[in-house]
């Protein structure tokens, strides 16, 4: 069987009219915060990060955080009788804190290259919280576009609503899991210098 240009263009405008919702694209805003760490030996940067790290839902201290939020806005159409979403509007607000140390210039070139080191596996693991995130938020607007059409648009807002929940409930479980098998990063080479 071959293929004309004329075959391949109405092939591909048939897929793409039958696969709503593939094109997912959150908007995205991230914001980083950093805390200032201090201490020219170990001991006293272990101790600077235990008192100025970013604290969780918790309340205990952790090196670093990566906090994620969703939102999401759709638009329906009632066609007697049936209601449908037209348009869904997925944005995702990330915020890293972080350590700086402020007197990096000042360490020992050893401790100035675990700083380095441990910044960067920090840094890699509160990336792999955004992208967790960020999944959620293409996984929740791919599914709201989804939703088959109702009889009635309350049922639409309630279908979307648990969609939307549900969505949300599965990330946090996943988030939870990351930071137990990963020890919250220590076993990915997050270690204090």
């Amino acid at each position: 069987m071959s293929f004309t240009p004329a075959k391949t263009f109405s092939t591909l405008l048939l897929l793409w009219m039958i696969t709503p919702g593939v094109f997912a694209d959150p908007q995205m805003n991230i914001h980083t915060d950093f805390y200032w760490v201090t201490g020219l030996d170990a001991p006293s940067i272990r101790q600077s990060i235990q008192q100025r790290g970013p604290r969780g839902v918790d309340g205990k201290p952790y090196h670093a955080s990566t906090q994620w939020e969703i939102d999401w806005a759709y638009r329906w159409i009632e066609s007697r009788p049936w209601c449908r979403i037209t348009d869904v509007n997925v944005s995702i607000d990330i915020h890293y804190s972080l350590p700086k140390h402020r007197d990096l210039d000042k360490l020992s070139t050893p401790l100035k290259e675990k700083w380095a080191a441990y910044r960067d596996a920090l840094f890699r693991h509160e990336q792999q919280h955004k992208d967790h995130g960020i999944a959620a938020a293409v996984e929740l607007e791919n599914k709201l576009l989804m939703l088959d059409q109702q009889y009635r648009c309350s049922e639409l807002e309630l279908k979307a609503s648990a969609v939307a929940q549900a969505v949300l409930d599965k990330y946090d479980r996943l988030e939870k899991e990351f930071d137990r098998k990963t020890n919250h990063g220590i076993n990915q080479g997050i270690v204090l210098p």
